[in-house]
């Protein structure tokens, strides 16, 4: 088992630096100013929308990539651009963990976190034996709360260092990312030409509550067996 602690400084001064701060934000819009070329106003619109969507709770990859595919963005650059924000977290986490603690509402809940980390810890016992793939897996799938944040601070308590924790988190983006954008896709072509619009979103939705519904009962089946 590998060493539980606090995001520390890992041999170097981790005050916030403007340039940490502001690195993550401007590779998101150097990101969507690329893709402003490849996509109608409409679109791109869109995506940006649900991609600041994406950031906030309770949104996940099993909503925001059929809605996007839905409304004809290709399935590979939805899953490119979600897995790019992972990324962005992931290295704004690492940066800057001291400031995240300090900005109001997160920063409370991310310390509510760690102390409750232990606990965590223990109802997924596979993240620490597999620690690298485990923390992978975790934010691969569409567990709840999974994702940069989340998945940083996991990271940092099983003692992983920032390289470890961010190679997990964009390697994890990667594949939950287009898996889920590559299945909607596949089930996009199973719905008949002429079906309208209303019906292909009530299959997506059946999809992800489906989604939803299994992860909820798989988690409450592991917290009562905890």
């Amino acid at each position: 088992m590998r060493q539980i602690g606090v995001w520390g400084g890992d041999g170097v001064d981790d005050r916030a630096s403007w340039l940490k701060v502001s690195v993550p934000p401007l590779l998101c819009g150097l990101f969507f100013a690329v893709v402003w070329f490849f996509l109608p106003a409409e679109q791109w619109l869109l995506l940006v929308g649900m991609m600041v969507a994406y950031i906030v709770p309770p949104l996940g990859r099993e909503t925001i990539i059929p809605v996007c595919i839905l409304f004809g963005i290709p399935w590979w650059l939805v899953a490119l651009a979600l897995a790019f924000l992972d990324f962005a977290g992931g290295l704004f986490m690492a940066w800057n963990f001291p400031l995240v603690l300090r900005i109001p509402y997160i920063g409370p809940w991310v310390s509510r976190f760690t102390a409750a980390g232990r606990t965590f810890l223990d109802r997924r016992p596979w993240l620490e034996r597999l620690y690298f793939v485990g923390l992978i897996a975790f934010v691969a799938l569409p567990f709840d709360g999974s994702g940069s944040i989340v998945g940083s601070i996991v990271g940092r308590m099983l003692g992983m260092t920032k390289t470890e924790v961010l190679s997990c988190i964009t390697i994890g983006g990667i594949i939950g990312s287009f898996a889920i954008a590559l299945g909607i896709d596949y089930a996009v072509n199973l719905i008949p030409a002429g079906a309208g619009f209303w019906v292909s979103l009530a299959v997506f939705l059946l999809i992800g509550t489906a989604l939803l519904v299994m992860y909820r009962s798989y988690s409450r089946r592991a917290e009562t067996n905890a």
